[in-house]
């Protein structure tokens, strides 16, 4: 899967919408956006493989631990993430609602999507994915970026049924974990317990709640893994 520098990637994304009377950006990246008269902090990522051995269509995007992000944490306007597809020209989003609480969670966030999801995209249509997390992508044609920011406050929504354009439901969760090993936590609810804990630098604590939250999901993992993983996040949230 290839990718392209971030200058260009951003010039595919202004040429693309410089047709719509409303649109405006600002410079970097993110960067905010003004269109249909909604502003949007926007990030703009490459899609690449996640190199799971065990599921190879799985690809992601990966968000680094920045000071560049405080500006969007006190805005009260939208964020989104949109990843690129450069083979297949098609776009990537994640839950806007979701995706700004995940900023500066670790050192590398990672959002993910299915590399066969991302191919065979009709003219007009908005894929929709399920992670196993239960929270929904959103995929479609980068010529369709006006029509995305136009449905945009539908999109997300629980009730698809209300959006006007095709939309093909995959009901297939996409699985982002190992199936033997967790990897990375993701999980918004784990975090919110753990995280506490860390600040006070109860990571021992923070270890048992993962491996009793876990434990019928990866009961063969190890406490030096469960250990490993805590300390990674335990390690973005002490200041040194």
């Amino acid at each position: 899967m290839r990718n392209i520098l971030a200058k260009e990637l951003k010039i595919k994304f202004v040429e693309t919408l410089n047709d719509i009377e409303s649109f405006s950006y600002d410079e970097g990246n993110p960067f905010l956006i003004k269109i249909y008269e909604q502003k949007y902090f926007v990030f703009l990522k490459n899609v690449s493989p996640a190199y799971f051995k065990k599921s190879p269509d799985i690809t992601r995007v990966q968000l680094p631990f920045s000071d560049h992000f405080d500006k969007i944490f006190k805005a009260n306007i939208p964020f989104l993430i949109l990843g690129y597809d450069v083979d297949n020209d098609t776009m990537v989003s994640w839950n806007p609602s979701k995706t700004k609480e995940r900023l500066n969670a670790k050192n590398n966030v990672s959002l993910y999507s299915r590399n066969s999801l991302q191919s065979n995209i009709n003219e007009k249509e908005f894929k929709t994915g399920v992670l196993s997390n239960g929270e929904k992508i959103i995929l479609f044609r980068r010529e369709n970026l006006g029509l995305f920011f136009e449905k945009l406050p539908i999109l997300f929504l629980d009730n698809q049924i209300e959006i006007k354009v095709k939309v093909d439901v995959v009901s297939e969760p996409i699985e982002i974990l190992y199936p033997d090993k967790l990897n990375e936590i993701t999980d918004l609810h784990i975090l919110d317990l753990i995280s506490p804990l860390l600040e006070k630098n109860r990571v021992l604590e923070a270890v048992e709640v993962c491996t009793k939250y876990y434990s019928d999901k990866f009961p063969n993992m190890t406490f030096k893994e469960w250990f490993e993983l805590i300390k990674s996040i335990y390690k973005t949230k002490v200041k040194f």
